[in-house]
């Protein structure tokens, strides 16, 4: 059942706001050597300062939040911003510091960007000291890239077990162009206005077509209780992507453990003709109601041809908003995020050896080990079930990623993987592979 929503939120499109009082900080570009005796005279650097931050104190005992603003005054865009943030006492001496980057990419010209570092700090401070620490000149796409417009949408607020405040809603593009999406966040503040936290998508997508909406889920540290929510989104105007090498075979099907807890397993396959890797955002909505959200990562690169059955279990605060009952009510939604792969290493055939095969209440287990047979260094030595019932029908599927193999090394391997209500495992079957990434020398 949905929970009425206690909390006050808003959206503001915020650009840079004037504050005399904020110190300002040159970005350095960094320095490339030149041939030519005589070099180029440098671009101009874009200034940074800090619009405002806020010092308040966590859920947890001895911990400290500073959250605040910096804006980009320059004519050109700048990319990531390190920022020094430290807390002083009564008699203005730093008790503790460190370093954050803003959580935007970039800025363009007149964008402000929140940013936000956690403390445990065993003296109370009475302030902080922020300043932009280390910044460069945008380069490559993103120098000249536009802000898209992006609208987002919260519809469900709920406390997960960790004690985080997750928010889950759609975003949208509205305009006519393609936008990459790096990242979304909501800067929350206080009645009075001051900054308190700010919540990061962590689930959601990575690009959005014209008109196109898409399920997001991000997650703040701690229940703020009233505040208000402004997006900060790091959307550019994009080309148009090649077509998806990645796709969803059959449908994604829905089960309940005997806990009655909601899992989702599919198979994605790489019909392309080169390796490609990416993540799957699985929706559980009622009618049009988003009621969970999960993100599952592939471990690797899909070469051309191959598929991989994926299980999205665990989805974040689920049991607060579904009924297993209802169990007919509710539709999966599975949608591709696929990326560019930073490298693409040799996969490398492993052996497997199983040493037990058992279940316990919802869930199947198999115990082993994975070898490396081969002459070569691996990375990333993964092992993939697939689970079948005798009619061969999927049940479900996963992979446990070991470390690194040597030549002729060996790793032991655990994959717990649930399984639907009343299914009697030892009338399942399975098929375990292994492969590993050939290790650069």
């Amino acid at each position: 059942m949905t929970q009425p929503n206690r909390f006050r939120f808003g959206f503001l499109v915020v650009l840079g706001v004037a504050c005399a009082a904020c110190q300002t900080v040159a970005v350095t570009p960094t320095a490339v050597p030149s041939p030519s005796s005589t070099p180029p005279p440098p671009a101009p650097i874009p200034p940074i300062r800090v619009i405002s931050h806020h010092l308040s104190p966590g859920s947890a005992p001895g911990e400290w939040r500073v959250v605040g603003l910096i804006e980009n005054q320059g004519q050109a865009a700048v990319g990531q911003v390190e920022i020094s943030v430290g807390l002083i006492d009564a008699a203005g001496k730093t008790i503790a510091e460190t370093s954050t980057v803003a959580l935007m990419s970039n800025l363009l010209p007149g964008e402000a960007g929140p940013f936000s570092v956690t403390f445990n700090a065993a003296i109370a401070p009475a302030d902080a000291r922020v300043e932009p620490k280390i910044g460069e000149a945008a380069s490559g796409p993103t120098a000249n890239q536009r802000r898209a417009n992006l609208i987002s949408e919260l519809e469900e607020f709920f406390v997960t077990g960790s004690g985080e405040l997750a928010m889950m809603g759609f975003v949208s593009n509205p305009g006519r162009s393609h936008v990459s999406l790096a990242s979304l966040n909501f800067l929350g503040r206080s009645p009075d206005g001051s900054e308190k936290l700010v919540a990061a998508m962590q689930f959601g997508p990575n690009r959005l077509a014209p008109g196109e909406t898409a399920p997001f889920l991000a997650l703040a540290p701690e229940n703020p209780g009233a505040i208000q929510w402004t997006q900060y989104h790091d959307g550019l105007i994009a080309e148009p992507p090649r077509a998806n090498a990645l796709e969803i075979r059959d449908e994604p099907q829905l089960h309940l453990t005997a806990q009655g807890a909601p899992f989702v397993v599919g198979t994605l396959a790489n019909s392309g003709l080169t390796a490609a890797t990416g993540s799957v955002l699985v929706s559980l909505l009622d009618e049009v109601k988003l009621i969970g959200l999960l993100e599952v990562e592939i471990p690797r690169p899909l070469q051309a041809g191959e598929q991989l059955v994926f299980t999205a279990f665990g989805f974040p605060g689920v049991n607060l908003r579904f009924d297993p009952r209802d169990l007919s009510a509710v539709r999966v939604e599975a949608r591709v995020e696929e990326r560019l792969a930073d490298e693409i290493k040799t996969p490398v055939v492993l052996s497997v050896d199983v040493s037990a095969f058992h279940s316990v209440g919802s869930a199947i287990f198999i115990r082993g080990t994975v070898r490396n047979p081969t002459g070569v260094e691996v990375e990333a030595a993964t092992v993939y079930a697939e689970v079948r019932s005798s009619l061969g029908e999927l049940v479900t599927g996963g992979w446990f990623v070991a470390e690194s193999l040597e030549p002729d090394g060996a790793a032991e391997f655990v994959l717990d993987l649930p399984i639907p209500a009343g299914m009697d495992a030892t009338l399942t079957e399975y098929d375990l592979r292994a492969i590993g990434l050939k290790a650069e020398p």
